[in-house]
């Protein structure tokens, strides 16, 4: 047989496929189904290699058979004879007629492939194709069928469902901290009952074609950890809307028992709208439309909901948050932690790990934005703190309501080792704050201590936003942690950098940092975003341990506004040392530069394909 050098190009038809030598490998041509055929298969080569010029097929099946790859999406395979294979589907074991074969994005995901004749394959979810094919009895003829099923959705997101892609691996933890590959066509979250959908990201070499559905994933094979926060809207909760300017010396001590009132959702609010018959307002915004408006109100009234504004500036479905602060790959105490580098290969994001401190808040930002590009991976923002607080302070978190409506919320307990080791917990809640507090040590990793416990201990769980393994850790206590919040000069005409080692050049693009207007003392809340989890945690009071701070009413956590020309960046959570001045809803001033106890966290704003 006279030999061509070019491979064929396969077009997916209903549950077969045919050859067609001219098409682009991602146009797949689709074709009516006979209403009465139950299953296509693949038809006759000859015909249409008449058509096509007459091209004479040159390799054998066993070439086929070598290469081991049938490739759907791209529908390209080496030339083959005619009639070696066919391909069939069905949607949760039943066939389907009126339907073409499903697309990658088509809301199915693969249960399983089964072939004739001892014939087995894999699915590559990531080409969306057959591949790993063995064929032990080498027959001649190849038939399989690709069961799919529909992926898992949850009625209560109304859409703002967790968004995958190839290098996110979703995944369910137990309650020991075991990581297992989710089956996503089952129920591997469930907002409603506080179990936070979770992903991850995998070692180099490393894919989730390696671990079966509900197979273990070990921690060894793991990078980073996320857990997705769906987009939401919330019912404006502070009556004076965060407009503090001052420390009134009344604290609010119901207000860390109301559960923010949040709906999940796609749409974004606008003035005088209605979400289920309550009032709604647009959510205050600069003129570019991706930062949030420091100060502002637009038309928004206390109990009007409002789409929060960390989801507005990537317009995505949501957002994946690291699950715990960043650790430096490979560090084996604190001091070999503490690395002032721009060095995205060294982010780690797991339970056990030397968070990654000593690093300026230039080198924080462009490691979190060159991490995983293509994931939209960023530091996190003030904002986006503030969404997760949020959450975290709703029934979907640490808040139950009783039969009687009641309201109860506990609060995310303190990270309390010394050493900044992610995933560890206190023992006993601080009744202390910071230069009386002293209930805290240094434990080595997967070491409990007699103050202190370890991610693996499922007392570890009480320092979880969920109050399970599903929610997100270190965000009260262990190291500070710097987001991209930072204030404006005077005057307000552009950003003060301060010593962060940021410029203009490098921070080009709004999305990626909230600002806020210019103060010069730190009382001053009405400079809040909406939605920030700083101003709306008034009323505050000022209360003096080893300094004078300040504590809101929302578990009497620090509330330092940042001032001036020095101290201008947000950071968020307190330190281990803190005591009872430290949590979800913490916040003060830094200057952006290097500091021992101060951290960061990573974000992806993956989008839907």
């Amino acid at each position: 047989m006279k030999e061509t050098s070019q491979p064929r190009q396969i077009v997916v038809w209903g549950g077969g496929y045919y050859l067609d030598n001219n098409r682009k490998p991602e146009d797949l041509k689709r074709f009516n189904k006979n209403k009465k055929q139950k299953e296509i298969i693949i038809g006759s080569i000859i015909a249409i290699v008449m058509i096509i010029g007459g091209i004479s097929l040159y390799r054998s099946f066993a070439m086929y058979e070598e290469r081991k790859t049938f490739d759907v999406l791209k529908g390209t395979v080496p030339d083959f004879s005619s009639g070696d294979i066919t391909l069939a589907y069905t949607i949760d074991g039943q066939k389907v007629s009126g339907k073409g074969f499903p697309n990658k994005n088509s809301g199915y995901a693969v249960k399983d492939v089964n072939c004739e004749n001892e014939v087995t394959a894999d699915w590559d979810n990531r080409n969306w194709s057959l591949e790993n094919i063995r064929n032990p009895q080498n027959a001649p003829k190849i038939k399989c069928n690709i069961d799919f099923a529909e992926i898992y959705t949850e009625k209560e997101l109304n859409g703002a469902d967790p968004v995958l892609s190839e290098e996110l691996v979703p995944v369910e933890i137990g309650d020991n901290g075991t990581v297992k590959k989710a089956d996503i066509a089952d129920s591997w979250y469930s907002y409603a009952d506080k179990q936070w959908a979770n992903a991850v990201i995998l070692v180099e070499g490393k894919t989730a074609e390696d671990y079966k559905d509900n197979a273990e994933i070990p921690e060894k094979d793991i990078e980073s950890y996320f857990v997705w926060i769906p987009k939401y809207s919330y019912k404006l909760f502070d009556e004076q809307l965060g407009k503090y300017e001052n420390a009134s010396g009344t604290l609010d001590s119901e207000k860390q028992n109301r559960a923010i009132e949040i709906k999940f959702g796609l749409d974004n609010t606008k003035d005088n709208g209605k979400i289920d018959g309550e009032p709604t307002c647009k959510t205050p915004m600069l003129s570019n439309e991706v930062q949030g408006a420091s100060g502002s109100d637009g038309n928004c009234s206390y109990q009007d909901y409002m789409t929060h504004p960390a989801f507005l500036a990537f317009g995505g479905n949501g957002l994946w948050v690291g699950k715990f602060e960043t650790g430096y790959k490979g560090a084996t105490s604190t001091s070999t932690a503490q690395k002032n580098e721009n060095n995205s290969k060294q982010v780690v994001i797991k339970p056990n790990e030397y968070s990654w401190r000593s690093i300026v808040v230039a080198n924080m930002y462009q490691t979190s934005f060159g991490y995983k590009r293509e994931l939209e991976s960023h530091m996190m923002k003030n904002t986006e703190w503030g969404a997760v607080a949020y959450l975290a302070q709703s029934v979907y978190g640490r808040c139950t309501i009783a039969e009687d409506s009641t309201t109860t919320c506990e609060k995310v307990k303190i990270n309390n080792n010394s050493s900044m080791i992610t995933g560890y917990v206190a023992k006993d809640e601080p009744t202390t704050g910071y230069g009386n507090y002293k209930d805290y040590e240094a434990p080595l990793p997967l070491q409990d201590g007699t103050k202190t416990y370890n991610y693996t201990n499922q007392e570890s769980v009480h320092a979880s936003t969920t109050g399970n393994y599903s929610g997100i850790y270190d965000m009260s206590g262990s190291a500070w942690e710097y987001v991209m919040g930072v204030i404006n000069k005077s005057g307000n005409s552009a950003v003060e950098y301060s010593q962060s080692g940021l410029n203009s050049s490098i921070l080009n693009d709004p999305k990626y940092y909230d600002v806020y207007n210019y103060g010069a003392d730190y009382t001053h809340w009405e400079r809040r975003i909406l939605g920030d989890a700083t101003g709306e945690n008034g009323p505050f009071v000022t209360t003096s341990e080893q300094n004078v701070l300040i504590k809101s009413s929302w578990f009497y956590a620090q509330s330092v506004f940042p001032l001036g020309s020095s101290h201008v960046w947000f950071i968020r959570g307190g330190q281990y040392l803190h005591g009872y001045l430290s949590g979800i809803f913490s916040f003060s001033d830094g200057s952006g530069s290097v500091h021992d106890g101060a951290s960061f966290r990573i974000v992806l704003a993956i989008k839907t394909e």
